[in-house]
């Protein structure tokens, strides 16, 4: 998979903004496959003179999406892949994948609170949890038992 052309080639492209690729292509040569210090990969790209031609522009190794070719056949879509490594980008997933609507409980009031009943009323179940509950999945196991 390639991205592009953008750039001088084609200025008018969707990435472009301000005169630059919003996703960093063309990315720069590299030999060898490193790690950023946001965890992110920086994916080998050598500058051995292979060039491939597509409706007259000319595309890199600076070009080339990472992928897996055995999803894009299961799925049979266009799929970026990227490696995450640390705590970090785990962290970031985790976060869109259960996030609920943002909320706040909020009461004002001169006499005692409940506050197990204001806990109760800023619980948020989303989407995943709700099925999981609904099909009476375990919430929790333990393997082997102890």
């Amino acid at each position: 998979m390639l991205h592009g052309p953008c750039g001088v080639d084609n200025p008018q492209a969707k990435c472009m903004v301000n005169g630059k690729c919003s996703k960093y292509f063309p990315k720069k040569y590299r030999e060898r496959t490193d790690w950023a210090e946001d965890s992110y990969p920086l994916y080998a790209r050598p500058d051995n003179g292979l060039v491939f031609e597509c409706n007259r522009a000319r595309f890199t190794n600076q070009y080339v999406v990472p992928y897996c070719p055995q999803l894009l056949l299961l799925f049979d879509c266009h799929l970026n892949v990227e490696i995450s490594t640390g705590l970090g980008t785990v962290k970031y997933l985790s976060k869109y994948i259960y996030k609920g609507p943002d909320r706040a409980t909020m009461e004002i009031s001169g006499g005692m609170q409940d506050e197990i009943k204001a806990h109760l009323d800023g619980c948020f179940i989303g989407p995943t949890k709700a099925c999981w509950k609904i099909f009476e999945f375990n919430m929790h196991g333990e393997s082997p038992a102890v």
